[in-house]
């Protein structure tokens, strides 16, 4: 059996394979959702399959497992040498499970809570290569102290202008009370932006569904159970075939559920965070978000739901929460270097994300578990989540098509360094402008322009000034 990989997915795998030969035992590989991870992973696998390499295969959710075993097998990697657990039950079989040459963890920004880290340390000699599309962490903390190293695929942009992912229209509420909205040194404040958004959905869910996108295949996510189902009813109560899974939906009826939607016979899709990582769903080109998320990882995740390529589609993406102001449109560009490194800090005024009665999301290790059984404490990591509001309001409002905006992240990264990090001319110019301080400050600070006249200093400047246009 084969299968041609994309000139980008080879070019991802002959640079893990790089820094595998360089000595590092882990490598942290990132790529937008849609890009065909799987793909990858697949054939990298294959590759150590044919090597005679064990591979132990770590999913966070039981129904990926079976999903994944049939992408490897339609791959061509060899299953003789492949094991393919849930964290929770490899960490309770470590003395049993063969030891793997390399160890493969999928949607690995989960990868920092301890059942995961007990099974790196009990197989330290494996090489260890984790997949996500979001190197992220509400806490701000990195991902060094389990990869030596980091490979970070294309932008969403690139991908959309080279036709591996469908472009997309974005319909959200505009920021409805600009008079709350402050500046922070380069962009509204986070805090800013949640007060200028009160915490409810925007506009009438069914009714801008008929309106931008009637008779398109939608997944729907809502901030908990109850409100899936609710919006399930409102859809069928206008004539549109409209369906709820969670979590607690019997597997069979969860497939046949999701056959009817492959072939049209549901158009709408609702569920809370079932359709989210690595879950195979079939092709929509329509996403609803009803769910204020605070996380990176799930805006994400959901929102380019719709945006797996096919010829002449286009991606409607139906944001009535207002995610889109805090991470920007699915195509913003993120420093994922910088996430990787870790460091920077969970901005205040977050939303807490409300989540189904029993199936919760830890908002610090991104583990799920049962909070019926568990209560706020994360059994993974210990993390206590917050208090979550039962209901979001429901606000009358326009819905308006959302035009792409950038964060200078150039500036971001220099606020948040020290100044002893500081070397070149150019640092200390960026560093000045990141903190609002007068120019003046970097004759004195920079120690080769303290001899300079100051003529000579505005002529150093005059480079870097064109060339970032501050």
């Amino acid at each position: 059996m084969t299968f041609t990989l994309h000139d980008y997915q080879i070019d991802i795998v002959n640079k893990a394979r790089k820094e595998i030969a360089k000595g590092n035992k882990g490598v942290l590989i990132q790529s937008p959702p849609g890009s065909g991870k799987s793909v990858i992973i697949a054939e990298i696998i294959k590759n150590a399959t044919q090597r005679k390499n064990d591979v132990l295969f770590l999913v966070h959710r039981k129904e990926l497992a079976e999903q994944i075993e049939g992408t490897l097998r339609f791959h061509g990697a060899d299953m003789n040498y492949v094991q393919i657990l849930t964290v929770i039950k490899a960490a309770n079989r470590l003395s049993v499970i063969k030891r793997p040459r390399i160890i493969v963890t999928d949607e690995s920004h989960h990868s920092k809570a301890v059942t995961y880290k007990k099974i790196y340390d009990y197989f330290t000699d494996s090489i260890h290569l984790g997949f996500t599309a979001t190197p992220w962490r509400m806490s701000g903390e990195g991902f060094t102290d389990q990869y030596d190293s980091a490979i970070f695929g294309h932008s969403v942009d690139w991908l959309i202008n080279n036709k591996k992912l469908a472009p997309f229209k974005y319909l959200s509420v505009k920021l409805i009370n600009d008079k709350k909205l402050k500046k922070s040194s380069t962009d509204y404040s986070n805090k800013s932006i949640d007060d200028a958004f009160e915490k409810g959905i925007y506009g009438d869910v069914v009714e801008n569904y008929i309106k931008h996108a009637n008779g398109q295949r939608a997944i729907l996510y809502a901030h908990k159970v109850e409100a899936s189902q609710e919006f399930a009813d409102e859809f069928k109560s206008k004539g549109i075939k409209a369906v709820h899974a969670d979590a607690d939906t019997p597997k069979r009826e969860r497939e046949k559920i999701m056959q009817d939607f492959r072939d049209g016979t549901i158009q709408i899709l609702c569920n809370v965070d079932l359709i989210s990582e690595g879950f195979d769903v079939p092709d929509c080109t329509c996403v609803i978000m009803a769910r204020p998320t605070q996380s990176l990882v799930l805006y994400m995740q959901q929102s380019m739901r719709s945006m797996r390529y096919k010829p002449d589609k286009l991606a409607t993406i139906i944001d009535h929460v207002g995610n889109y102001a805090r991470f920007g449109l699915p195509n913003q560009e993120h420093d994922w270097e910088r996430y990787f490194k870790g460091g920077w800090k969970k901005k205040r005024g977050q939303i807490i994300d409300d989540d189904a009665p029993k199936l919760k999301d830890c908002e610090n290790c991104f583990a799920i578990f049962d909070s019926k059984e568990n209560g706020r404490t994360c059994p993974h990591c210990g993390y206590e989540q917050p208090l979550s509001e039962s209901e979001l309001e429901h606000i009358q409002a326009e819905l308006q098509v959302i035009e792409p905006f950038q964060i200078d992240y150039t500036l971001i990264n220099y606020a948040n360094k020290d100044k002893s990090e500081l070397e070149t001319l150019e640092d200390h110019y960026l560093f000045a402008k990141a903190k609002n301080m007068k120019e003046s400050w970097i004759k004195f600070a920079y120690m080769p322009a303290k001899s300079w006249s100051w003529p000579q200093f505005h002529s150093e400047l005059k480079p870097l000034k064109q060339k970032y246009n501050y």
